[in-house]
């Protein structure tokens, strides 16, 4: 593949050097970040950096050679390959979950005991209180058998008062 990238950016040079920069990287982690995908290497990608739209090869990378790579390069210039990215409101949005995943996986391996601090302490607080406001009985509540008793023990109480009264002389009902 880097014999074949290293031809074109020579040989052809005049053809596509007004519309193509060659670059040959090892690092897989920023092809990932250009695509939003985790990608097997070896990859082909032609990156338009003014629009951020990507094309990939309808090629087997195994089977390149410079005929197939001329094509592909012809049928990207010509926009005769559907582009994908680009810099619309669900890309920003893909972005945001992307970074997102990135950064939750990159924790995870490169501490699971700061992740189990990061994710897992909150998660247990939370469960925590979630299952206290919901499912324990205050301190105050009273069961409502109790509370018809107590309502039974005041009409007890006001009928001795009237009773009371009643049996009174009737010369002390008067004062």
């Amino acid at each position: 593949i880097k014999d074949v990238g290293q031809t074109m950016a020579s040989k052809y040079r005049e053809i596509y050097h007004r519309d193509f920069q060659f670059l040959w990287m090892t690092d897989v982690e920023t092809v990932n970040s250009i695509t939003m995908a985790f990608l097997a290497t070896p990859v082909i990608l032609v990156l338009n950096t003014q629009t951020h739209y990507y094309y990939f090869p309808d090629f087997e990378v195994k089977d390149i050679t410079i005929e197939t790579m001329s094509d592909f390069l012809n049928r990207v210039r010509d926009g005769n390959i559907q582009p994908m990215g680009g810099t619309g409101f669900l890309q920003r949005l893909k972005r945001i979950f992307y970074d997102l995943f990135t950064t939750v996986i990159s924790i995870w391996q490169s501490s699971r005991w700061l992740f189990l601090l990061m994710f897992g302490l909150p998660t247990a607080v939370v469960s925590i209180v979630c299952y206290s406001i919901c499912c324990m009985e205050g301190a105050d509540d009273v069961p409502e058998e109790d509370s018809d008793l107590e309502e039974e023990g005041e009409e007890e109480t006001g009928q001795e008062i009237e009773n009371l009264e009643s049996s009174k002389p009737f010369h002390e009902k008067a004062d």
